[in-house]
């Protein structure tokens, strides 16, 4: 699984069938222990209602395509889940309540 930051939403009118209906969002992964955006950019289709500005943890490949909304769907991203939390080796290195706060 990858995590990243969403930054952005991508539109488009015109797509394969199995993409109608579906939000798309625009996630740049980042460092766990930092959450330091990496130089990279990925599209999603968005299984959780995430928005901008929310820490997600993808799927890609063929594990992106194991949900009820995205099986048979032509992507190879995912997003999963919505990270309330991240704690590495003893400490907390993510905290979602404190960066809303």
């Amino acid at each position: 699984m990858l995590v990243g930051r969403v930054i952005g939403t991508v539109v488009s009118s015109n797509k394969v069938k199995s993409l109608l209906g579906l939000k798309m969002l625009i996630v740049q992964p980042v460092a766990l222990e930092t959450q330091i955006a990496v130089d990279d950019y990925i599209v999603c289709v968005d299984d959780v209602g995430a928005g901008l500005g929310d820490l997600v943890f993808c799927a890609y490949g063929s594990s992106s395509r194991q949900t009820d909304t995205t099986r048979d769907v032509a992507s190879d991203y995912s997003i999963f889940g919505i990270i309330d939390s991240i704690d590495m080796r003893g400490s907390r290195v993510y905290d979602k309540a404190k960066e809303e706060g």
